[in-house]
């Protein structure tokens, strides 16, 4: 048999045996709405730390998911839809972190870990890049409403204020001032954006690392346990 007829013969064979075999289908991954919002705000957030507000585009993260981009819109309706959720999430994330550490009871006692506080704000607000987002919303005129952001700071403050009143019944001293924990509340929320806005450059150009860092943010913690704790006897 001549090298062409035993090459069509062995084609023919290939196509017959194709026929009788069903070409094989990539299975795709069913996922309920939930876990793919998840996974979809889990991508923009990594995004969004790692490269600021600019890093959340749609086509991205759909890469980064294994998803369409209108699968995305399905989900989030448009790329403002995506930061007004992650910003929702990552608010109810921090709010639920400082109530968790405002409530918890250590050797008997309510305590409350200023250092633990202070690094859940700076970490979600911060390092994570959401006051940035909030920062870039605002500047370009997008109210961010829909989120639990608002609400947050008030939120805190209430729950901080409640521990202050039960820690001066405890010594004997009187009760905070709700104004003064309120204050103290927003000085926090102002000093995270500031740290996730220009902080890293100050902190560069006084020439402290990332210890550094963390011990300013220690050193901005004790500040803030000790004004608390400075509440005048009865």
């Amino acid at each position: 048999m001549s090298g062409v007829a035993k090459s069509n013969l062995s084609r023919a064979s290939g196509e017959a045996k194709a026929e009788i075999e069903p070409k094989r289908e990539t299975k795709r991954i069913r996922r309920s709405a939930d876990e793919a919002r998840r996974l979809i705000l889990d991508a923009a957030e990594e995004r969004l730390a790692a490269q600021g507000p600019e890093g959340i585009r749609l086509q991205d993260i759909a890469r980064d998911v294994g998803i369409s981009h209108p699968a995305i819109l399905h989900h989030f309706e448009s790329r403002e839809g995506l930061v007004r959720a992650l910003i929702a999430r990552t608010s109810t994330q921090l709010r639920d972190k400082m109530l968790t550490a405002l409530q918890s009871k250590h050797n008997g006692e309510d305590v409350v870990e200023a250092n633990e506080l202070i690094s859940n704000v700076f970490e979600t607000l911060s390092d994570r890049g959401t006051a940035r987002l909030l920062s870039w919303m605002l500047l370009t005129g997008r109210s961010p409403e829909n989120t639990t952001s608002g609400a947050l700071v008030t939120e805190i403050a209430d729950e901080l204020h409640q521990r202050r009143k039960e820690d001066a019944v405890k010594h004997d001293k009187s009760a905070p001032d709700r104004e003064d924990t309120l204050f103290m509340a927003i000085l926090t929320a102002n000093a995270a954006f500031g740290d996730a806005i220009i902080g890293r450059e100050l902190a560069k150009d006084a020439g402290l690392d990332q210890a550094g860092v963390a011990r300013f943010r220690a050193w901005f913690a004790k500040l803030l346990h000790d004004h608390a704790g400075e509440v005048k006897k009865i």
